[in-house]
């Protein structure tokens, strides 16, 4: 076999988590000569999507925002948290990844945006999903992060700010 580089170490620990060996492709993170976003970010999402695995996703994503670590906090693991915050429902560790999204800019995209909203919504603070989805820029609306907020205004039965939503999609429209 040739010599391995990011992306084969990425394919061997992505297969392991996908078979639900996750305390190997743990191994083979901790040994992997290269890694990079993606690599961390697989097993962000195989820690999160594992239950008894959450603790670990908590400190692998505090490991990846360190100051010293080769793999920067992106969208995707953002994302990945705000899903496992709102599964977790500690919304004291969803106020803290907000406020990091903020501080870093990483609030400004429609996925980003979208798990904000997602994430407040399914532990029943309205308010807060709202003001996210009010907070963001305008580039950073779109389609999906529209829908999310239109699911947390059902939700909460607010009928009449779904309707303004709508009303002012139309306006931009046209």
């Amino acid at each position: 076999m040739p010599d391995r580089n990011v992306f084969t170490w990425n394919a061997i620990i992505s297969a392991h988590i996908k078979s639900n060996n996750l305390d190997h492709s743990e191994l083979l993170l901790n040994t992997a000569p290269y890694k990079d976003s993606v690599t961390y970010n697989s097993m962000l999402s195989g820690y999160a999507n594992s239950a008894g695995y959450e603790t670990k996703a908590i400190n692998l994503f505090k490991q990846m925002h360190s100051v010293r670590h080769e793999a920067r906090v992106d969208e995707f693991s953002l994302t990945r948290m705000c899903n496992l915050t709102a599964k977790l429902g500690n919304s004291w560790y969803g106020k803290q990844l907000h406020s990091f999204m903020v501080k870093t800019g990483n609030d400004i995209s429609g996925f980003a945006v979208s798990a904000l909203v997602n994430m407040y919504s399914k532990r029943g603070c309205f308010e807060e999903a709202y003001n996210a989805f009010n907070g963001c820029s305008y580039g950073s609306v779109d389609v999906v992060s529209k829908n999310a907020v239109v699911a947390a205004c059902c939700k909460e039965g607010k009928v009449d700010m779904v309707m303004e939503i709508f009303s002012n999609l139309l306006k931009v429209l046209t």
